[in-house]
């Protein structure tokens, strides 16, 4: 992937020069930033995403209000650059000061947080999150991995499913040689065992890649396939089998310079901190739900095939997920972790928060 990293000046020249088009993003008005504190915050979400619109655009409002009008986020301009942008570069140099960042293709640069990207059990994005949360809280991530940085929450999205051109699905057999993209390697394994053929292929190019034909399908959430906007480009959708684990599971984090945080007054450091922590995790992660179903609903309309994979697949799926897990325990182990330790650990996180149905 290539990672265009922006300096701080030019940053914060593309937000005074786009200042009034995100204040319509985030739906503040002018007269807000007459006085009080502006964060400057970045994603890589297109503006009118789901995520944006259903968490970033309340959830600022919320601490807008509950800050008196003396907290206000300034959303950067979303474009193909920014996109590209290394996000936590940019929240440690403080070039932004709070960011989201998807962590799909760069897990192995935080393989502690990245234990829950695991084809680990789940049944909902909202209490995986909050689960993942205690995990960052318990093992001090903020810390180890992310150089200190305040870690607002964090989420682990909805479940991984095949998406196909066009290819029909009724059971694991009819994936046997299947071109299928993923945006990192965290599912290779998986795929590899149900007799698939996993292509590692960025974001920003499944869209091409399924396209051109050059994969059959990706293996990705719901809520990912209409963020990136590939709903028209599949026709075909076969979810797990009934309470199988997941695959893999796309995970991201919130993070705020410590500096921006530090230098607010105790009341609204206050406000920070309420909207922060387990609470936001599952509040977002209830987004990611709720996108998910959404988007499965359209699938629907559109006349696409919808369909969980039978019952007999399941002990298939479940050697498959096993041996993606077993794969993640030796590269911790290989970075001097104790990895299954650390699965089992998040297992029980998983049972505590996001209990199977």
């Amino acid at each position: 992937m290539t990672v265009i990293t922006i300096s701080r000046q030019a940053f914060t020249a593309s937000y005074s020069l786009l200042a009034c088009a995100t204040l319509l993003l985030l739906g503040f008005s002018a007269d807000a930033f007459a006085h009080g504190v502006t964060f400057k915050y970045q994603d890589t979400q297109p503006a009118n995403s789901a995520f944006v619109t259903n968490f970033v655009q309340p959830w600022s409002r919320k601490i807008y209000d509950e800050s008196g009008g003396r907290i206000n986020l300034l959303a950067a301009p979303r474009d193909a650059a920014n996109a590209q942008t290394d996000l936590f570069q940019a929240v440690q140099d403080r070039s932004a000061d709070i960011v989201w960042i998807d962590l799909q293709q760069s897990s192995a640069s935080f393989p502690r947080f990245s234990v829950f990207a695991l084809a680990l059990e789940g049944t909902s994005s909202e209490g995986s999150s909050q689960a993942l949360w205690w995990w960052v809280d318990m093992n001090d991530l903020a810390f180890r991995e992310f150089k200190e940085m305040r870690i607002l929450a964090a989420s682990r999205h909805d479940a991984p499913v095949f998406h196909m051109r066009d290819k029909s699905v009724s059971s694991l057999s009819d994936l046997k040689d299947a071109r299928i993209a993923i945006p990192n390697s965290d599912a290779g394994q998986f795929l590899t065992a149900i007799g698939a053929k996993p292509v590692v292929t960025s974001s920003s190019a499944i869209g091409t890649a399924l396209a051109e034909s050059s994969v059959d399908g990706v293996l990705l959430s719901w809520s990912s396939l209409a963020a990136l906007g590939l709903e028209e480009l599949v026709t075909t959708h076969a979810e797990a089998p009934a309470n199988a684990p997941w695959p893999y599971a796309e995970v991201s984090v919130l993070l705020m310079n410590p500096s921006a945080y530090r230098g607010l007054i105790d009341d609204l450091k206050q406000v920070m901190r309420a909207n922060s922590g387990s609470d936001i995790s599952a509040w977002i992660g209830k987004t990611f739900d709720q996108n998910a179903n959404a988007a499965r609903e359209r699938a629907t309309r559109r006349g696409d095939t919808v369909s969980a994979l039978p019952d007999d697949d399941l002990d298939k799926w479940r050697e498959a997920a096993s041996a993606a897990v077993n794969e993640g325990v030796g590269n911790l182990d290989a970075k001097g972790l104790k990895g299954e330790r650390m699965v089992t650990k998040a297992r029980a996180l998983i049972a505590e928060h996001d209990p199977a149905n």
